[in-house]
């Protein structure tokens, strides 16, 4: 009873902290950054050229830090060592845990280069301009959202693992069907499209941002490939929540 009461909690209390890790990272890739274009910066070029290497240097250990979690704990070497603790239920909250620890530690210690900009489009003065950018990124987190509903979302944040578990029926994983087990192979993350609108359409592209932009894209289409089959199988199940959505 005390271990079911602990991996509910568990369970529970991560999905809280995911959602409070997301909330910021919907802000910090969605708001339009208008407060970084009018900071000053006073310093000579000698020691903003330093400033710039140091701010780029920190942002990309962070980004490595976060790369580096996110692809060892999704490693099948620590999911068997998870397996052999008999604690494999909550391999999904311990992963989105850690993940999101990662990410909030990155996003408190971001280090942003507002001087130097690859583009910066005005949209502080246009309210046309505002709504197109605002609606694009309101359809980005759509389509993440929607991703996550169709590759099961209560399994994706470990709901259903534990509750599997504490009424004594097998993974949820060995119920899944050869197809899905093949798709979740080579993209267990949803909607590579909607991270890619996120990142890249924005009006004040920063050098900060471009490199969080290129180095979370590189990674993506290194580490969420799909083929045929894959896509076929994601149109496929898509069409079936459709079909449940209307009737």
């Amino acid at each position: 009873m005390i271990r079911k009461t602990f991996l509910v909690i568990l369970c529970i209390t991560s999905f809280f902290y995911i959602f409070f890790v997301l909330r910021k990272l919907i802000y910090f890739l969605s708001n339009s950054n208008e407060h970084q274009k009018t900071q000053l910066v006073s310093t000579e070029d000698g020691n903003l050229n330093l400033s710039t290497l140091w701010s780029l240097l920190i942002d990309s250990c962070l980004l490595s830090l976060f790369i580096l979690q996110h692809s060892l704990m999704a490693n099948d070497t620590v999911k068997n060592f998870l397996k052999k603790l008999y604690i494999d239920e909550i391999e999904r909250s311990l992963y989105n845990t850690c993940s999101a620890a990662v990410l909030s530690f990155l996003l408190d210690n971001w280090q942003i280069i507002p001087w130097i900009n690859i583009w910066n489009i005005d949209i502080s003065n246009n309210n046309i301009l505002w709504s197109i950018f605002t609606l694009i990124h309101i359809f980005g987190w759509f389509v993440i959202y929607s991703g996550c509903l169709t590759m099961d979302i209560s399994e994706l944040i470990g709901f259903r693992q534990v509750y599997y578990k504490i009424t004594a029926r097998p993974s949820p994983m060995s119920t899944k069907s050869k197809e899905l087990r093949r798709y979740y192979s080579h993209m267990r993350h949803p909607s590579f499209i909607g991270f890619l609108i996120i990142l890249w359409i924005h009006p004040f592209m920063s050098l900060d941002r471009f490199l969080l932009a290129s180095i979370l894209t590189i990674y993506m289409l290194l580490r969420w490939s799909i083929d045929k089959e894959d896509y076929q199988y994601h149109a496929h199940v898509l069409r079936c929540k459709q079909r449940e959505f209307i009737f």
